[in-house]
């Protein structure tokens, strides 16, 4: 079995124990994600959140053939629950609480694809309730990522780690959040061609600067 793992944030760049054997791939299914979760160590990460802008998520071929094993190396490697590492097999459902936009979009993108048998992804959601005290909108994670930069004489690390997230995503990737914080200086970063098999694609911005 031939399974497909999805990124989008900092697997592309910082894959730790994720285990891959192919570089990322800049054709994977569009998928709405935001910057819309807020990290225990004070990030904004992107996550899937419903009615955001879809956008080209990356793709790797993982190491291993065995689904649930793929799913655990994700696990682990993303420190979440295995019921937040969501699946879709090309002959059977998804697994986890995986909305029908998403579903429609992996499975089109997977049936387009005969040499992958198998897609995972982590399925994390905002947590913008929980932590602002209030339904996520882009303008308040703007306020969020602004009052890091702020504050970044107390809390350099904090700022550094939520800079470094949103300038080295992917230049495909341009959402509402990340347009908003280049308008405050946060220029995307050019990653290393050594992580793409694309690497002219993956570089490539759809919006001009």
């Amino acid at each position: 079995m031939k399974i497909a793992v999805l990124g989008w944030g900092s697997l592309i760049w910082c894959p730790g124990i994720l285990r891959i054997k192919t570089k990322w791939r800049s054709d994977g299914p569009v998928l709405p994600v935001e910057f819309a979760r807020i990290s225990r160590d004070g990030r904004v990460t992107l996550v899937i959140l419903p009615g955001a802008k879809g956008q080209p998520v990356y793709w790797a071929v993982s190491e291993f053939d065995d689904l649930g094993a793929a799913r655990r190396n994700l696990k682990e490697r993303e420190g979440c629950a295995l019921k937040d590492i969501h699946s879709l097999p090309a002959a059977d459902k998804t697994s986890g609480k995986v909305s029908a936009t998403v579903t429609r979009s992996v499975r089109g993108w997977l049936a387009a694809r005969k040499q992958v048998d198998a897609v995972i992804w982590t399925g994390l959601t905002t947590n913008w309730q929980e932590k602002r005290h209030q339904k996520f909108t882009s303008e308040d994670a703007v306020r969020y990522l602004k009052g890091l930069e702020s504050e970044r004489d107390r809390s350099a690390t904090t700022f550094g780690r939520a800079q470094e997230y949103v300038m080295n995503t992917p230049a495909l990737i341009q959402t509402k959040v990340r347009r908003a914080m280049q308008k405050e200086g946060w220029k995307d970063t050019v990653l290393s061609k050594t992580f793409f098999e694309d690497y002219s694609q993956a570089a490539s911005s759809p919006i001009t600067r």
